[in-house]
């Protein structure tokens, strides 16, 4: 199906004299029946026919299908977060006793799902180079039942074959998970290469301008109903009516947004990769990236994220280089159309810095949708301020 079916039309009904071109916010929490057999029949389905908004409301039900679609799996679920997201697709696949596989470096709260929730239920989890493909299923046990991916992972975007893990996942009947945030569904397509389930934070390119947080699980319909009746319905994590209306919004741009981000990306990723104040670029598309095979096979194109190491690893000139970013914002997230700065000195636990030095002048960039010599320009202007 062609993006342009999905973004503006899918779900929305046929054309008549009076289909909206938005379509209605069904802000409610309750459904109401002519006849309790109309009732029953809604509650036995409540996954697809309007019940009780904690489970299907038609506005959601319109963003699921597009999101289903983007991903090409047969069903999606939207939440109030990627965390709840992230949280129900893991819960869904484990049980006590079970083993873990996950990458280094996932996202935080993904670590913290595995090391301070999950283990305290007996389950474990080996954590393996997120480059080293081969290193995930080298360290599958017999307990193993999750394999867990993020592919470009968070900070340093390193690949995994993906084709490769889950042929071995499926011959051992083990469930795979990606995070495909970093991509988009527009610049990967995980379900194609065998991953039972996608999560993405929404709250990124998805939804787009910065004005909502939301998660998304995409996956088979099998998986669909075993997670809906059971993680989705219990944990109550579900995205608002009004939000799944705001993001279907955010899709119809979402290709124009993707491109202009990553056209920008390019351009400030080819001035900083020599420059003589940035040790080091870490950026997919980078003539340094070193996984440029993985990258072709699997990535249709950039997106906004790059991280720079600074040669200097004095925190008096790395704040200085932050603080005099005006283009760039001071920031957390990305995907919006804001440019922003995540300096790595800011997770620390103090201004001592008692952690490993290599991260003191580490900074992630989110190249956003202004004018990409005016980034360039901010950059510039920072970096000769150290």
């Amino acid at each position: 199906m062609h993006t342009d079916q999905i973004f503006f039309h899918l779900g929305e009904g046929e054309p008549n004299d009076h289909l909206p071109a938005s379509p209605a916010i069904y802000q409610t929490s309750n459904f109401t029946f002519r006849t309790v057999k109309d009732m029953a029949t809604s509650l036995q389905h409540e996954d697809k026919i309007p019940f009780y908004t904690r489970g299907a409301n038609p506005t959601t039900a319109i963003l699921q299908q597009k999101l289903a679609a983007l991903e090409g799996t047969d069903e999606s679920l939207v939440f109030g977060s990627g965390s709840a997201a992230i949280t129900a697709a893991v819960v869904s696949q484990v049980k006590s006793g079970d083993h873990v596989v996950c990458v280094e470096s996932p996202y935080s709260w993904t670590k913290k799902l595995f090391n301070n929730i999950l283990s305290r239920f007996g389950v474990t989890c080996t954590y393996v180079k997120a480059s080293n493909s081969q290193g995930l299923i080298d360290a599958c046990k017999e307990n193993t039942v999750l394999i867990y991916m993020e592919s470009p992972n968070s900070w340093t975007y390193e690949m995994q074959d993906i084709e490769l893990v889950t042929q071995y996942a499926k011959a051992k009947n083990i469930k795979t998970i990606l995070d495909n945030s970093c991509a988009s569904p527009l610049y990967q397509q995980p379900a194609k290469y065998g991953v039972d389930i996608i999560v993405h934070s929404a709250t990124k390119y998805l939804s787009g301008h910065s004005d909502m947080v939301a998660g998304v699980l995409c996956t088979s319909s099998k998986i669909y109903q075993q997670i809906f009746q059971g993680e989705y319905m219990t944990f109550g994590a579900i995205l608002s009516p009004i939000e799944a209306w705001m993001m279907i919004r955010s899709l119809r741009t979402l290709e124009m947004r993707m491109e202009r981000v990553t056209k920008n990306a390019l351009a400030v990723a080819k001035y900083l990769e020599n420059h003589p104040k940035i040790e080091s670029l870490i950026f997919t598309h980078s003539e340094s990236f070193e996984q440029p095979e993985l990258r072709n096979k699997y990535l249709k194109a950039a997106g906004g994220l790059m991280t720079i190491d600074l040669t200097t690893k004095d925190f008096q000139s790395i704040e200085k280089f932050c603080n005099a970013l005006q283009r760039f914002k001071l920031g957390c997230s990305w995907g919006g159309y804001e440019s922003l700065a995540f300096p790595a000195v800011t997770t620390m636990s103090s201004l001592n810095y008692d952690k490993p030095d290599t991260l003191l002048n580490r900074i992630r960039l989110y190249v956003g949708t202004e004018n990409h010599e005016l980034l360039i320009e901010d950059l510039k202007n920072a970096l000769n301020s150290i």
